[in-house]
């Protein structure tokens, strides 16, 4: 996320507002325009919508002028193996999206032009707190986990699998609404502007006072969706009746304790995402789980 990571919240710099322009720019005659004609897209209209609206702000380099980031940790992988990573992000989680299938899709579809292709080592999977917005039951989590890595392994049965725990939103959800982009074309931007830009759903019952009852009830279920993706780990290295193709092995990195309470202070100019210190720490700590599986 190079543009969003390189601007603070609050401060960003110029080339996030040449981007942001670019982008509200364009939402905005599509809105004027073709919108019109469409006013309630599905969910794959808007994810096709938001890759061609703010795609700008999501890339490696920072702008044709800028140079290239250097703290996420597809970069520090090419630096330090040579080895290119493929990044793909499943953003929507609904419709054929959800829980990256469109990718999965488009894997299937190269193996099948490319039928003696290598297949990849080591694949790195990150299900992030997205799942925990979409306030879907755990049963519906758990059945999305299983089918996902099902159609995975079978494409690729001899990878290793690094898994990823579900970082907390909660902190995020319960921040006062703050000024991210103070310069907007109508005055500041605040937090709860871009969200609605955006179309960042809330359904969790989390938000700035909140009962505690709420609070709560959003703890555990967080905790029972971290659970699930712990025990699929467990089912993928152990039960070949869950997962019959697989034969490589999968790691599950848990989140850092107290990762996410600092991270409120360390978000993105466009609130959601976070900021190149987090990405940089998130980058090396991963990298000390990558570099052993992939010297071996």
């Amino acid at each position: 996320m190079a543009t969003m990571a390189d601007a603070k919240m609050g401060n960003p710099n110029a080339h996030f507002y040449a981007d942001y322009v670019e982008s509200i720019t364009k939402t905005a005659l599509y809105d004027a325009t073709i919108g019109k004609l469409n006013p309630h897209p599905t969910e794959d209209q808007q994810h096709e919508l938001l890759q061609t609206n703010f795609g700008n702000m999501a890339r490696i380099p920072l702008s044709p002028y800028l140079g290239v980031q250097t703290y996420s940790l597809p970069v520090l992988i090419k630096q330090l193996t040579g080895f290119q990573p493929k990044v793909y992000n499943g953003a929507q989680m609904g419709g054929q999206y959800y829980f990256g299938h469109l990718y999965l899709d488009k894997f299937a579809k190269f193996y099948e032009r490319n039928p003696f292709h290598k297949k990849p080592d080591l694949v790195i999977v990150n299900f992030n707190a997205m799942d925990f917005m979409e306030n879907r039951s755990p049963e519906h989590y758990q059945q999305s986990v299983r089918a996902f890595y099902s159609r995975l392994t079978a494409m690729a049965p001899y990878a290793t699998l690094v898994i990823t725990g579900m970082a907390d939103p909660m902190p995020l959800l319960m921040a006062p609404d703050r000024v991210a982009v103070p310069h907007g074309p109508n005055g500041p931007i605040k937090c709860s502007d871009l969200y609605r830009i955006v179309k960042f759903g809330n359904s969790t019952g989390v938000y700035p006072g909140a009962p505690e009852s709420q609070l709560e009830a959003a703890r555990q279920r967080l905790a029972v969706l971290r659970g699930i993706l712990e025990n699929e780990t467990q089912l993928l290295n152990h039960d070949e009746s869950v997962y019959p193709h697989f034969k490589g092995q999968a790691h599950y990195v848990p989140p850092a304790m107290g990762e996410d309470a600092s991270a409120i202070d360390h978000v993105a100019a466009d609130c959601i995402h976070p900021d190149q210190i987090v990405h940089a720490a998130i980058g090396q700590r991963m990298w000390g789980v990558i570099e052993p599986l992939i010297q071996q």
